[in-house]
């Protein structure tokens, strides 16, 4: 047997490794019709390998079609090759210097996009915005990568810097920026006092201890009046979903805040803990595109249990977890396994929460640069979505409640 037909075996062999660790995806229940998919793609690769132009490479061929079969279920699920999976184990970057930003992977393009950059990061003050397309990173296209490849590249030494190519909507030429790697620090909650007796409540970021400062900074909204209450949730996210489940309790004393669930995991329900309560005050919820992760959780949480109304417009819908599996020859598989739901069913992943008022034209980070228990400066003029809410709480149809 030639080299080129044992790499072949070797290559077949592991779609039918891959095959059965997925779990069936080209057909589990359909009997020996799931298997003529494969069949296909075993003959397409035979012909690749006899009579196409050039000699060619079988494993970046292969590679491309793992990652090609992976993101075609979701922007989070890739195919690790061995050295990859190595560095994911070892400390999944490149470097201890990143320059902070939430991605996902454009479907159609194919490109890596931006969700949001993360509130006082290196790429946030370089001006990276929501929605780019980001097309190369140090010169390497996005279109051939997954979002743990374009981790690694994003990643490095502090105060090395990071070469983007950015498409930008609005512009036909691309924008070309040269971001310096720094050592990540999560943005911390605050709040300060509008008027009406207003206080406001941003929430930039979810991570291990958010719910205990959120109920820090809403005891000291309530000693300074707050009689009604703004939750920022725009351009904020973080994967700590259950971090965000701790935040929608403070404002929840019953009800299924969210329910987790996958075809290998049981449904866990997440339901509001009365002891946990930490405000009844009447409460807008403020998001935008860039809202994502745990901060989807506590918007539908808020929206269907009638706790307040959801001001903006469509959030990112960015729900799923994914867990790694390894495969033979060191490789590895990050798929995904469970998706959040609120609590009537309606799925989060890809959709996004919708808004109760939709209202466009809001800043980036329309709280970025104000102290904690800063002075009441009010909206920005641009802020339309602040300015809403503020018009739904001073409305006479929003009932008056002791503080809390």
């Amino acid at each position: 047997m030639s080299y080129r037909n044992k790499f072949l075996v070797i290559l077949v062999s592991t779609v039918l490794v891959f095959y059965s660790v997925v779990g069936g995806l080209l057909g589990r229940d359909g009997g020996g019709e799931g298997y003529a998919p494969l069949s296909i793609f075993i003959e397409v690769l035979g012909k690749i390998q006899g009579v196409y132009v050039e000699d060619p490479n079988l494993s970046k061929v292969m590679h491309g079609a793992l990652l090609g079969l992976l993101e075609s279920l979701d922007p989070y699920s890739t195919y690790l090759t061995a050295e990859e999976y190595r560095r994911y184990r070892k400390n999944r970057t490149s470097g201890d210097g990143d320059i902070g930003l939430d991605l996902s992977k454009e479907r159609s393009l194919g490109y890596i996009r931006v969700i949001h950059p993360i509130e006082g990061s290196a790429a946030a003050e370089s001006g990276v915005k929501p929605g780019d397309i980001i097309e190369s990173i140090d010169g390497v296209t996005t279109r051939n990568i997954g979002l743990v490849q374009a981790g690694y590249l994003l990643s490095g030494d502090v105060g090395s810097k990071v070469e983007l190519k950015i498409r930008r909507l609005g512009r036909s030429e691309p924008v070309l920026m040269s971001v310096s790697r720094e050592r990540s620090r999560p943005p911390s909650v605050r709040g300060r006092l509008l008027k009406d007796d207003i206080g406001y409540l941003r929430i930039p970021r979810f991570v291990e201890g958010v719910s205990a400062a959120t109920r820090e900074t809403l005891k000291r909204l309530a000693a300074r009046g707050a009689r009604k209450r703004v939750l920022d949730l725009r351009a904020g996210g973080g994967e700590a979903f259950e971090a965000g489940v701790g935040v929608a309790n403070l404002f929840l004393d019953h009800g299924v805040i969210a329910y987790s669930e996958g075809q290998q995991s049981p449904r866990k329900e997440f339901v509001a803990d009365p002891g946990k309560l930490a405000s009844r005050l009447p409460l807008a919820v403020l998001q935008n595109l860039g809202s994502a992760s745990a901060a989807e959780i506590v918007s539908v949480a808020i929206k269907e249990n009638r706790r307040g109304d959801i001001v903006g417009v469509r959030s990112f819908g960015k729900a799923s977890v994914q867990k790694l599996f390894a495969l033979p020859g060191g490789a590895a598989v990050l798929l995904s396994v469970y998706k959040y739901y609120s609590q009537s069913g309606q799925v989060i992943q890809a959709r996004g929460v919708a808004p109760d008022h939709e209202v466009t034209g809001a800043s980036v980070h329309p709280a970025s640069g104000e102290a904690p228990d800063g002075p009441d400066s009010g909206p920005k003029e641009d802020d339309l979505q602040l300015k809403k809410a503020i018009e739904i709480l001073d409305s006479p149809a929003v009932p008056k409640r002791e503080a809390a």
